[in-house]
């Protein structure tokens, strides 16, 4: 065996184990993956059954009727300009007259507490 073929072969060793590491941390990545997409389905089938939860419990107590339920949501996703089935978190006025964004605790033009929003602008 010749210094050529000694070093390919130390080459082709070096290759295969920064190979094996890279599949090491791309199998790592999607672990972490799989794993966020199945803490998020937990919340979403939480969300989901608490919001069921309360459907039923107006519905048994008020009256209302599926059609009062589609309209509010119908109503409730045009508030942000756009009907897409989404929610989107929006600014409210300060005292001062400024937009505070939906993420913010003050209001960055005099200091102030944001105002206050729903329990559903936290979640």
């Amino acid at each position: 065996m010749d210094i050529v073929d000694l070093h390919q072969r130390s080459q082709i060793k070096a290759t295969r184990t920064a190979l094996a590491a890279s599949q090491n941390i791309e199998q790592g990545r999607h672990q972490a993956m799989r794993d966020e997409v199945a803490r998020l389905e937990e919340r979403v089938d939480r969300l989901r059954l608490a919001a069921e939860s309360m459907w039923i419990l107006l519905k048994e107590t008020t009256g209302l009727t599926e059609e009062h339920l589609i309209h509010k949501i119908h109503q409730l996703d045009a508030l942000d300009g756009s009907v897409d089935g989404k929610r989107r978190e929006r600014a409210t006025e300060c005292g001062c007259g400024a937009m505070v964004n939906a993420r913010s605790q003050i209001c960055v033009f005099c200091g102030a507490a944001a105002p206050s929003r729903t329990v559903f602008d936290r979640i």
